[in-house]
């Protein structure tokens, strides 16, 4: 069988069901199957402790299913994209790629570039003409919110019929092309996008217990020691100095 989404499925994500309702409100890893066909959806908190512990979880011997290929939300551009260490360190897509090339396993940057954006908001927009330049001030505004101000509205509206089905475009195309694909995604797209996985693939099983693949600190009291009192300073204080 063909694996097509069906668009009509996605939600504006304040509309959708949130993870909390069915999952876990931290990092989680919905699993899909049907057929021969598996996908591992790790949806993300940017930037989290726990997200790069979830990366390292999904790569290990220890777990079961192994990645034909990778899926990740990192812009599609056109140009050999490299990462520094601080890069690799500081963004859990970037480490998720950086892990799956060292087991070589092929990775898909799968959302829109910043040039896509930009003309998918202004199809929506056509009055604003926004440009690169501006994408910040949509990505920043608080939330892709349709009912929000004009910049969450771009957001909501960039995500909804951009972002979010370039996803599940890459999804479906990945699925029909590999028997085991790994996508990671934040939470946030995965609520939006559920409705649709489900509608192709059936009900996920969740994994929300997330191990800890660094060390165990579980058992760990720290009593911190006191180098010195806090002192109250105002505005027209003067710090002593030493003679």
């Amino acid at each position: 069988m063909q694996f097509k989404p069906n668009f009509d499925l996605l939600r504006y994500w304040p509309d959708a069901k949130h993870a909390k309702d069915f999952a876990s409100n931290t990092a989680f890893i919905a699993v899909f199957k049907k057929d021969n066909k598996t996908l591992v959806y790790m949806c993300d908190h940017h930037r989290l402790n726990i997200s790069f512990n979830m990366v390292d979880m999904c790569f290990s011997d220890d777990f079961s299913i192994k990645p034909d290929v990778l899926l990740t939300e990192i812009i599609n551009a056109d140009f050999e994209k490299r990462f520094n260490w601080h890069g690799l360190q500081d963004n859990t897509l970037a480490y998720a790629a950086a892990v799956a090339v060292k087991r070589n396993v092929p990775v898909v940057f799968a959302d829109l570039s910043e040039a896509q954006c930009v003309d998918v908001i202004n199809r929506g927009f056509p009055d604003n003409k926004i440009t690169v330049d501006d994408l910040h001030k949509v990505f920043s505004s608080g939330g892709p919110f349709p009912d929000g101000n004009m910049y969450q509205k771009m957001s909501a509206y960039v995500d909804f019929y951009g972002r979010d089905r370039f996803m599940l475009d890459n999804i479906a195309n990945a699925l029909n092309k590999y028997d085991t694909v790994f996508a990671i995604f934040g939470s946030g797209h995965y609520e939006v996008q559920r409705l649709v996985l489900e509608d192709m693939l059936g009900q996920p099983e969740y994994i929300t217990r997330i191990k800890n693949m660094r060390d165990d600190f579980s058992d760990i009291k720290i009593n911190p020691i006191k180098l010195c009192d806090f002192r109250k300073r105002g505005k027209y204080d003067k710090d002593e100095k030493s003679n």
